[in-house]
């Protein structure tokens, strides 16, 4: 964890939240990550010899030159806070080698972060600075990745050669439309996407439908297993709630120190086993996207009737999973209070729900 804060926030920090809370988790995110990065430069800087050193010097300002959001936008580069975990954890394990090792890649993983912030990177969703990627997904990202997906069993070859799904190029233009979709229905929240997602991994042979972790924070990854539009819009917002909240997580305690890891809870959405952290992530996204379906049926009349349905149907699982959570006394402050704001979000949402189920026309055809 880079920081922590002990201020409990009375947010669900989701895009219909207020701005200043909004605002003051950003801030103390940015501040966090500055603070951690900069001693972490500093040490690397004391293990480098002199013209390392000044390569890596020459690279950083290069980077904070060509970033349009300066230098933050370097400190919540997934490739490069990936770099500062590695880099990190071979000092605490006192392992001279690793650090070493890692010291002396900084200056490629420096011109790797450059590429990608100056737009050279051969593929983004388009109107975004958010990278598309399949087989050139950074080394450290790679290494970060398992037990989520392991490169090493990728074939080697052209992403048009590789596996099963479709080419990347598709798959970029799939996720630009998936965008605007997401922008027309809900313009705060594609806001907020290109605030926490700054790689897509495009990963057709994947067992997934979609994934992330915090330890790669800033990239999600996409399986093949989307049958529409709509599906690739829900694994885009599923994710990048998930980025939120890691967000949160870097800053305060979600659940107390030492609360049992045990899969101890069974997600009333699917059935599945979680420990309380992740329980409290599943529901965490359950209600953003019950929010979202909400948006999409208001702005889309042919799809309404399924966007309505598909938020009802999530919304049973909310319904039961809100009095586990407020029972569990692990949650800490922090995760009580995500819990009880988003329910009041759902106890609002309830009722508009009931009556357009009751509204919703036949489906045409």
């Amino acid at each position: 964890m880079y920081g922590q804060s002990t201020k409990a926030l009375r947010s669900a920090f989701h895009p219909d939240a207020d701005p200043e809370s909004l605002q003051a988790l950003r801030e103390a995110f940015l501040a966090s990550r500055r603070d951690y990065s900069t001693r972490t430069l500093a040490m690397c800087a004391e293990m480098a010899p002199d013209e390392t050193r000044k390569a890596i010097g020459n690279g950083l300002r290069d980077v904070l030159r060509a970033a349009p959001d300066g230098e933050d936008a370097l400190y919540i580069d997934p490739v490069f806070s990936t770099w500062v975990h590695f880099f990190n954890r071979a000092v605490s394990r006192r392992n001279e080698d690793e650090v070493r090792f890692h010291c002396a890649r900084l200056d490629e993983v420096i011109g790797r972060v450059k590429q990608r912030l100056s737009g050279r990177e051969p593929l983004y969703i388009a109107g975004t600075q958010i990278a598309v990627q399949q087989e050139d997904v950074d080394p450290y990202i790679m290494a970060a990745t398992p037990p989520s997906y392991d490169f090493a069993g990728q074939k080697a070859g052209t992403p048009e050669q590789t596996g099963p799904g479709h080419p990347l190029a598709l798959q970029q233009e799939l996720l630009g439309i998936a965008m605007d979709n997401i922008g027309k229905a809900w313009p705060e929240l594609r806001a907020q996407i290109e605030d926490v997602v700054q790689i897509v991994g495009y990963l057709p042979d994947a067992s997934f439908r979609s994934c992330s972790a915090a330890r790669y924070a800033g990239v999600i990854y996409l399986g093949n297993m989307d049958e529409r539009l709509l599906d690739v819009e829900e694994s885009i917002v599923h994710e990048a709630g998930h980025q939120v909240l890691y967000r949160v997580g870097e800053l305060v305690e979600l659940v107390k120190p030492g609360t049992s890891q045990k899969a101890d809870f069974t997600l009333p959405w699917s059935g599945s086993r979680r420990d309380l952290f992740g329980f409290l992530h599943a529901f965490y996204i359950y209600t953003l996207l019950t929010k979202y379906f909400w948006h999409r049926a208001a702005v889309n009349e042919r799809e309404r009737r399924d966007c309505v349905r598909r938020a009802a149907l999530i919304q049973i699982g909310n319904r039961r999973a809100i009095p586990m959570l407020l029972q569990a006394s692990d949650l800490s402050a922090q995760g009580r209070q995500l819990v009880e704001v988003l329910a009041e979000d759902m106890t609002r949402l309830e009722a508009e729900l009931e009556a357009a189920l009751d509204e919703a026309p036949p489906r045409n055809g």
